[in-house]
């Protein structure tokens, strides 16, 4: 019960963090003008080191692409730094699609930690493995997908606002996975 209901949570600020211009455990982020390049690698629930992400999350999928996966055009493509890039998409009520980078924070709701969650919650019946997309991918029903980019490193990709305007959500999530691991 407690894993399921650590699951919701993190799905829940999952959802909130598409929609908020701060990072989605609502911690700033570092103000250390001297680490400008990379943040430092930390270790998560993942029980594995966690290697930082150091690509602006809008340089990992076009506008072109997401329309593609969605079949909905774009209307705006904006960074919420340090680690979401949001498509707003032309659909109601309010779409978007969000591309999120692990940058090694340990943020509760960063893709790292998301991977751990979701996998957890597959013997619950809550989530499912998706084979092919990098080292593992884990998808907790239509809104989030979270993946092992392989090398330490993980992103994720997910549905704000009215994921059922889209014609099959999983399958807009897989592909614009597919699409970020193509240029990591």
């Amino acid at each position: 019960m407690m894993r399921k209901l650590g699951g919701l949570s993190l799905v829940l600020l999952l959802s909130a963090a598409c929609s908020t211009a701060t990072d989605s455990a609502g911690i700033a982020p570092p103000t250390d003008a001297s680490n400008t390049t990379r943040p430092p690698t930390v270790t998560s629930t993942t029980s594995s080191t966690i290697i930082p992400v150091a690509v602006d999350p809008c340089d990992l999928v076009t506008a072109a692409e997401v329309e593609a996966a969605t079949g909905l055009a774009v209307l705006e493509v904006r960074g919420e730094p340090p680690i979401n890039c949001v498509f707003e998409l032309d659909a109601d009520p309010g779409i978007r699609m969000v591309v999120t980078i692990e940058d090694g924070a340990g943020r509760f709701a960063g893709p790292a930690n998301l991977f751990a969650e979701y996998t957890l919650l597959i013997e619950e019946g809550e989530a499912e493995a998706i084979a092919g997309v990098g080292e593992g991918a884990v998808c907790c029903p239509f809104r989030a997908i979270a993946v092992d980019a392989g090398a330490g490193r993980y992103i994720a990709v997910s549905v704000g606002g009215g994921y059922h305007e889209l014609a099959e959500p999983l399958d807009a999530l897989r592909s614009m996975a597919e699409a970020v691991l193509a240029r990591l």
